[in-house]
Order: C-alpha cells, then sequence, then structure tokens
C-alpha cells in the first residue's frame, strides 16, 4: 500500500511538472512571438513626435554609463539624466529600455537601423506583458483566455502602433497590466514586496503610472483584514525604494526632486498646454474636454470584436466577484475617470490614457472564454455559430490592423464609419506625424530639386530623417524662406490660420491616405481622408494672402 501511495504521488507530481513545463513553454511562445511580430512591422512605422526627443536621452544614459566611477557624482547625473526634474518632469524608467534597445544595437554591429534599435527594448517589455497576462488568465479563467489577450492586445490598432514606439505610453500599458497580473495572486506578506516592485516601476515609466497605486490601495484598504495591511505595509516602502532606484535625478535630491516632478507634471498650461478637436470643438488644458469624452473614445476607437466582447468580460467581471475580476475593473476603471476629470491633458486621442484600452483587452479575452464555455453546452449549431464567430473576430480585428498599417494609429471603428467618418464628426485624423511613412518620404525626394527646400508644419524628428538619410532635401522656416513644397499633417487642433486656408481652399499636389496601397489604387470610402497634404509654394503664399485678409 505504501508504495502504491508513492507511485499516486510520483505520478500526480509528474503531470504536475509537465503542465508547468507546458505552460513555461506557451508563455515563453507567447513573448518571443509578440516580440517578432513587433520587430518585424517596427521598420515600416514611421518615427512620431516625442521619439527622436527620448532616444536622445537615452543616449546620454549609455555615455554616462561608460564614465565608469565618476559617473556617480551630483553634476554626472543631472548633465546625463534629462528625466524627473527636467522640462515637462517625465520619470526615468520608459528610457532605460530604450537605452538597452540602442546598446544591443551597437554590441550587434549596427544590425538594426537607429529606430528600431530604439524600439527593441519597449517592444520587449510589451511583449513580457502579453505573456504574463495570458498566464494570469490561463490560471483563472481558460486557454481561450489567455491566447485571446496578446491577440486583443495586438489587433488594437492604436495599442499595436504604442507597442512599438520608443516612448512611455506602449510601456506604461505593459507594466501596468503586469502590475496586475502579480495583484491578482493571492501573495503572502512575505510576497507582497512584489506587487511594490512593479507598483514602483509603473509609477517610474510616466506619471500617470502613479494612478496605478489607486486600485492597489483601496483593495487592500476596504479589505481592513491585519494580513491585507501587513502587505500594505510592505508593498509601500519596496515600491518607493525601487521608484527612486530607477530615478538618478532624485538620488541627491530625493524631497525636493520629487516635489519638483509633481509640479512639473501637474503644471503644463503654458508650455506643454497642446490642443485638440474633439467632436468639432477645440480643447486644451484650460478648457477641458467633456467628462463623457473617455466613452465616447472607447465607442469609436475599439475594434469593434473587441469592444462587443469586452462588454461581455466586464459582464462577467461584475457578476463573479473573484479578487483578480474586482481588481481588473478597478484598474481598468481609474484611467478612465481620471481623463475625464477637469484639466486632465486632452491631447492625442486615447494615448494619454492608453491603459484603460489594454485592461479592454483582458475584458474582451474573458469574453471570448465566457462564449466558448458557452457553446460546450450548446446544440450542434450554435456550438459552431459560436466558434466560427470567434475566429471572424480574430479575422476581422487582423484585417483591420493590415488596412489601416502602418498608420494604425489613426483607426476608428465601423460603428463612427472609419477614419473618414470621424473626421465628419469633427475628430483629428492623425496628430502623431505617423503618415510621414516611406512612401511620402520617398514622393518628396523625388519631386524636390538638389537646390530646392521643404517645409512641414507643426513638426520635430525632420532632422534625424536627415540624417538618416531618409529625407534628401533640407527643411526652412515656412515663414522666413521659400521651399518647394509645404508638408501638412492633418490635426486640425494645430493648424494655423494659413493651415485652415490651405485645407479649406487649396488643392494639394500629393496625399496620404492610412494605409498602404498601390499607386493610383482607389481609396477605401472609411479611409478616405488625407493624413498628410503637400502644397506647393504657390498655393501656401496664396492661402497665407488670404488669411491675412489681403484677398
Amino acid at each position: 500500500m505504501p508504495g502504491h501511495r508513492l507511485l499516486r504521488v510520483d505520478t500526480v507530481v509528474g503531470t504536475c511538472s509537465r503542465m508547468s513545463r507546458r505552460l513555461l513553454a506557451g508563455t515563453i511562445s507567447i513573448m518571443l512571438g509578440t516580440w517578432v511580430l513587433l520587430l518585424v512591422t517596427a521598420p515600416g512605422i514611421p518615427i512620431v513626435w516625442d521619439e527622436g526627443e527620448y532616444m536622445g536621452r537615452a543616449g546620454l544614459i549609455l555615455h554616462w554609463l561608460r564614465l565608469g566611477p565618476a559617473a556617480l557624482s551630483s553634476d554626472a547625473i543631472r548633465s546625463h539624466w534629462h528625466f524627473v526634474d527636467y522640462l515637462e518632469g517625465h520619470p526615468t524608467w520608459f528610457a532605460i529600455p530604450i537605452a538597452f534597445g540602442e546598446a544591443v544595437a551597437w554590441f550587434a554591429d549596427n544590425a538594426f537601423d537607429p529606430l528600431t534599435a530604439a524600439r527593441i527594448g519597449p517592444m520587449a517589455v510589451f511583449s513580457v506583458a502579453c505573456g504574463v497576462v495570458a498566464v494570469r488568465l490561463r490560471k483563472e479563467y481558460g486557454i481561450v483566455a489567455a491566447a485571446a489577450a496578446p491577440i486583443a492586445l495586438l489587433t488594437f490598432p492604436r495599442i499595436f502602433s504604442e507597442a512599438h514606439f520608443a516612448t512611455q505610453d506602449g510601456q506604461l500599458t505593459a507594466w501596468w497590466l503586469i502590475l496586475w497580473a502579480a495583484d491578482s495572486l493571492n501573495l503572502t506578506t512575505a510576497r507582497a514586496g512584489v506587487v511594490g516592485v512593479f507598483a514602483g516601476l509603473t509609477a517610474a515609466t510616466k506619471f500617470t503610472g502613479w494612478f496605478a497605486w489607486i486600485p492597489v490601495l483601496a483593495s487592500r484598504v476596504c479589505d481592513r483584514r491585519a494580513t491585507a495591511l501587513r502587505r500594505l505595509a510592505v508593498m509601500i516602502p519596496v515600491g518607493l525604494f525601487v521608484y527612486y532606484a530607477v530615478n538618478p535625478p532624485l538620488w541627491y535630491h530625493p524631497v525636493s526632486g520629487l516635489f519638483t516632478h509633481v509640479h512639473l507634471s501637474l503644471n503644463r498650461a503654458d508650455a506643454h498646454n497642446i490642443p485638440t478637436v474633439f467632436g468639432g470643438l477645440r480643447y486644451d488644458v484650460k478648457h477641458s474636454l467633456p467628462w463623457y469624452n473617455t466613452i465616447v473614445w472607447l465607442f469609436i476607437v475599439t475594434p469593434m470584436p473587441t469592444l462587443v466582447l469586452g462588454f461581455l468580460g466586464l459582464g462577467q467581471c461584475l457578476a463573479n466577484h473573484t479578487k483578480s475580476s474586482v481588481m481588473l475593473v478597478l484598474h481598468w476603471a481609474t484611467m478612465m475617470v481620471v481623463r475625464a476629470l477637469p484639466g486632465a491633458p486632452p491631447h492625442d486621442g486615447i494615448r494619454l490614457f492608453l491603459p484603460a484600452f489594454g485592461f479592454w483587452c483582458v475584458f474582451a479575452a474573458i469574453g471570448a472564454q465566457y462564449l466558448w464555455e458557452l457553446s460546450k453546452a450548446s446544440a450542434s449549431v450554435l456550438r459552431v455559430s459560436i466558434r466560427v464567430g470567434l475566429v471572424a473576430a480574430v479575422i476581422a480585428c487582423t484585417a483591420t490592423v493590415a488596412r489601416y498599417y502602418p498608420q494604425t494609429l489613426s483607426h476608428y471603428n465601423w460603428l463612427v464609419g472609419g477614419v473618414r467618418g470621424a473626421a465628419n464628426f469633427g475628430m483629428e485624423p492623425a496628430y502623431w506625424w505617423d503618415g510621414l511613412d516611406n512612401g511620402v518620404l520617398g514622393w518628396l525626394n523625388e519631386h524636390t530639386e538638389p537646390n530646392e527646400a521643404i517645409a512641414f508644419s507643426r513638426v520635430a524628428n525632420v532632422t534625424l530623417l536627415q540624417d538618416w538619410h531618409r529625407l534628401r532635401p533640407k527643411s526652412v522656416d515656412p515663414r522666413m524662406q521659400p521651399f518647394r513644397w509645404y508638408v501638412l499633417q492633418n490635426r486640425p487642433g494645430l493648424f494655423s490660420d494659413v493651415d485652415r486656408a490651405l485645407v479649406r481652399g487649396e488643392s494639394p499636389t500629393f496625399v496620404k491616405y492610412a494605409g498602404r496601397r498601390y499607386e493610383g489604387a482607389p481609396v477605401a470610402r472609411d479611409l478616405d481622408v488625407p493624413l498628410i497634404l503637400v502644397f506647393s509654394y504657390e498655393r501656401y503664399q496664396h492661402a497665407a494672402t488670404i488669411s491675412l485678409g489681403r484677398e
């Protein structure tokens, strides 16, 4: 009998071991597959606003690492770490993966172009988040949810773009998802520090990452049990330690530096007051978006299958009060509410509350699992219909990304009629210069003589494009020097008087729409709104004359 019991124990242990190995292999496969997909598609996505600035700051970090012992001096840190108490007050952590990617490219003998190299680290962070979320959903809900979450994240067009960029928002979404996955586990007090680590890293990625602490703290305070409060007593100091550890500018000024960081992050009405157009009206920090803006954004930019499945998943989370489901709802609701508050920055579509859409993708995965379980108990016709519908949802979402790529930041769903319907509704078709892709740069290079210049509406990164030999003509200030072409991004919130006159009354020589197509191919009706318009110097001068009221 003892031998039989030992045999049964060995069998159970062996089975668990095989399951663990399969789970680990599946997780690694998701992470690696996600990273490869992002890496392959990265070169086609143009450099966007902010990437050039952050690439430069990441390069200073690499230079700092080569200073040796002198790197730890206050002067060395201040001159190489332009974060936290610098300019707009962004914390440091998001730049470290960017610097890591640049270092990898250097060790790989520049096997990657500079932009893709800077994106390697951020793409890896997002890939890890996809794997971690899949594991968490596999244990709590099932294999369908585990597979559906990465698919939903990667086929959400705007998240797909943000997952590539050497900026904060894709990384913030990733760390926030990882934080939820860790926080929803039944950790012991000794392991509660793990949640503190991820909470500290989330806050150190972007100022809005501090809001990730709200559901973490609220769940423990509402619990009121002594064990919950003891775990909170571990999480908070660990999180603060991690935050300070990855923010070197705070090492010599821990209190004043943090106050400066908060002040810079909350007071941007003058230097960083970026306007936007929403529903045909212009808003900025001093004129807040309507409270319902987050709900509107949810309905018009979420792919329709993901939107519907998300409501099913949200319903399941509200109906079944498990720890992970309650935490999931709290994490999602936090940024939906914060973004709706007066004074919240209104610009750049959903970028500033992107984590809320990452959590909506998790809701969608739970909704997919619910339908799968429902199909098991259904008659054969209904069972087949549900499963075919889930496959069709994946195909539809994938096709949407493919149609908009590489301008997936301009995606609007079928509910509003695509980017054309959204523009008619008074929304901005473009906002981050991702329309300036290889096709546009190639046209400018081909149609500009060596002695001619071009001018841009408000834009960054032109110097980098020229340094990388992707843009040949020199650029000039359109108000100061003559030029051959004026390149205008269709972002009405930043239009000058001349820009408005150009769009209203002048004919562009070249236009760029979302997606890729052969020259002369018709533009689909839902994509029929230019993201980039190129006007001649003569058309610009004519519009300038009209805008001044001289004609």
